[in-house]
């Protein structure tokens, strides 16, 4: 069967086909690609091919920027197909409903997110600090007798959170609420209540962790996720876990360090385990 790029072999020169994307995302029927500044005269062969190659997919996106503020909304452009970002995707027997212009949502988590649901056991309560449109919480409540609260400021991400809870009807497991998690935490005492706390914002979860130690009980499991270059994987989170955890008169032990994903070359997300004692 022809790949993309034997598709694109007589409309593109050897020295643009070498620029043309082998890793991209796919979610639902919507594929986003990262393409290089040279082939934006070629982008619409480009989509075309992909496409004709991907026979599910209806639209063709391409990143205009960054993912940026607690928000973690990338600009998107649709450059071939169908005109909408909105979409169904499907991971892990869940469903999520998505707006790609509006949430922040990668498949690369997959694998992480049934990792951290393999941890969690029947009767924890869970606080997931960053929810999204609900990936983590709504793996685990498929999976485990729990109870969750699930947080995002997002209010896109906060309306699909709660059609996302109906379409995989774990009503009666999650309690979603819309507002930044500082505010919830404390309006809706969240204090001292969670098993397990999952602060899913890389860039920014370092500011944070007072809010998890806040919603942590003793030897709550806290999972920490964050933005490191080569060099400092992992010193360089645990460094900052272990000096917020004396700040706030706290001890931890490390569990588990490990890399799920990247976000330049040489410069990985992370995610440290570890365990809060009094």
């Amino acid at each position: 069967m022809a790949s993309v790029i034997d598709l694109l072999k007589n409309k593109l020169s050897d020295e643009e086909l070498e620029l043309v994307p082998r890793a991209y995302d796919m979610v639902g029927d919507i594929i986003v690609l990262e393409l290089d500044e040279k082939l934006r005269h070629k982008e619409k062969e480009i989509a075309s091919a992909f496409l004709k190659f991907h026979k599910n997919a209806r639209v063709i996106c391409k990143k205009i920027g960054f993912t940026s503020g607690e928000e973690r909304v990338r600009p998107i452009k649709i450059i071939a197909g169908e005109k909408r970002t909105e979409t169904i995707h499907k991971e892990n027997n869940c469903r999520y409903k998505v707006d790609l212009s509006k949430v922040f949502f990668t498949p690369r988590l997959a694998n992480e997110r049934l990792r951290i649901a393999n941890q969690v056991k029947d009767g924890e309560v869970i606080v997931d600090l960053f929810a999204g449109v609900g990936p983590f919480s709504i793996l685990i409540a498929k999976r485990k007798n729990v109870k969750i609260f699930a947080i995002d400021k997002n209010k896109y991400a906060y309306k699909f959170l709660i059609e996302n809870i109906k379409l995989n009807k774990v009503e009666d497991k999650i309690t979603a609420f819309w507002g930044d998690c500082r505010d919830v935490v404390k309006k809706e005492n969240l204090v001292n209540v969670a098993d397990r706390v999952i602060m899913n914002l890389p860039k920014q979860a370092c500011d944070f962790l007072d809010i998890a130690f806040l919603c942590a009980k003793k030897n709550a499991t806290i999972h920490f996720y964050y933005f490191l270059p080569e060099e400092e994987i992992f010193d360089g989170a645990i460094k900052i876990i272990k000096e917020r955890a004396k700040e706030f008169g706290k001890k931890i032990k490390i569990l588990n360090s490990l890399k799920c994903g990247d976000l330049a070359p040489r410069v990985y997300r992370v995610v440290i385990d570890f365990s809060v004692n009094y």
